[in-house]
């Protein structure tokens, strides 16, 4: 770094010596705004959002500027969101802005941002079908510029094992000899070319017949590439286990704890999208040369960067045990997984039990991990 201040100096030094006018370079020159549109459409939402913000130079402080919310947004912005379907627009939808209170602190601004949005029913929801795009047009400061892009939605992914009615198995007949087990979770990928794959658990927390209810989400794992149609994520009992001591409040009054319900949730990104985290991890390269990627287009001559794509999501419920009369009263866990979660060393001393009426048959004889 000195000789390169060293030479820079020297050749300052030499211009002086060989001109005697003085002109001054203007690195920001005329600069243009660039649009910044983020937004993933999800026919299992209500609500879809669109995030449009302003980038641009400054002679400025760049991380002043960042943290002033008004120099991020553009002054007038009418953004409207077409169904198109076999060539024919069939609903229109033009976006309402808000303001939410969820963006995290960093070199923006926060916590609070400003969204553009458009509402859809659950009986009329977005369609995910081969005959369908969605198509975006944001008209910026009355014609100034406008962005445009175009979607279809991710079809085809969902949850093929293990089935409705079967519980997760997290543990063996014998975790100190054999281990934990793993439950392997099997999904159809459709049309998805990115999928992740979490786990909700809630467990209510009573104090004598009062309770709160507690949950937590489990990532379980991410994959970027799907090379087959069919999808398999294996979810580690241990972790399972470690997971519910962590989250469990440290309150000696607490007399019993038990499973609420567990709910696996899917959710799987298009190739666009797929192309459009990968470009824009970190580089490894010293040279820090990267390419860019949007499917965004902007009129006369200006940029955009980000996307408007699809994904989908897709959830299942299971119950920590379904009242006598219905098909599926077999438990959320099975009986091996309960009895660890009730007696074993990660969280044996949390009082965890079940009211499952499977483990009290007729009333008799009932495990030692039941309670009413």
């Amino acid at each position: 770094m000195k000789l390169k201040s060293l030479v820079l100096s020297f050749a300052a030094l030499t211009s002086l010596l060989f001109t005697s006018c003085k002109e001054d370079i203007d690195l920001i020159g005329d600069a243009e705004e660039t649009a910044v549109v983020y937004s993933l459409l999800n026919q299992a939402d209500s609500v879809h959002f669109v995030k449009i913000n302003r980038a641009f130079l400054s002679n400025t402080n760049s991380l002043i500027t960042a943290q002033i919310a008004d120099s991020n947004y553009f002054q007038n912005v009418v953004a409207t969101v077409k169904e198109v379907v076999n060539g024919n627009v069939t609903r229109t939808w033009i976006l309402e802005d808000t303001l939410v209170e969820n963006k995290e602190p960093g070199a923006f601004f926060a916590p609070e941002q400003k969204l553009y949005y458009f509402k859809t029913s659950p009986t009329q929801p977005l369609l995910a079908n081969a005959n369908t795009v969605y198509d975006l047009e944001i008209n910026i400061n009355n014609g100034e510029f406008l962005v445009t892009g175009s979607t279809p939605l991710v079809r085809g992914v969902g949850i093929t094992s293990p089935g409705p009615s079967n519980p997760y198995a997290f543990a063996t007949n014998n975790v100190q000899t054999i281990g934990y087990s793993s439950p392997m979770i099997t999904v159809s990928k459709g049309e998805a070319e990115i999928m992740n794959l979490s786990l909700k658990v809630s467990f209510d927390e009573y104090i004598g017949s009062s309770f709160t209810t507690k949950s937590f989400i489990w990532k379980v794992d991410e994959i970027e590439s799907i090379e087959s149609n069919s999808v398999k994520f294996f979810m580690n009992g241990q972790t399972f286990y470690t997971l519910i001591k962590d989250n469990a409040t440290n309150n000696p009054a607490i007399t019993k704890r038990q499973i609420n319900n567990l709910e696996l949730i899917v959710t799987a990104g298009s190739n666009d999208l797929k192309s459009y985290i990968t470009i824009n991890k970190p580089s490894s390269s010293l040279a820090q040369n990267k390419p860019t990627f949007t499917n965004l287009s902007a009129s006369n001559g200006r940029k955009t960067v980000g996307i408007f794509s699809g994904r989908s999501t897709v959830k299942r419920i299971k119950l920590d045990w379904v009242p006598s009369g219905s098909s599926n009263n077999i438990g959320a866990i099975d009986q091996n997984s309960m009895k660890e979660l009730a007696q074993g060393t990660i969280t044996g001393s949390l009082l965890f039990c079940t009211s499952n009426p499977n483990y009290n048959p007729n009333g008799s004889n009932p495990q030692p991990f039941f309670c009413n």
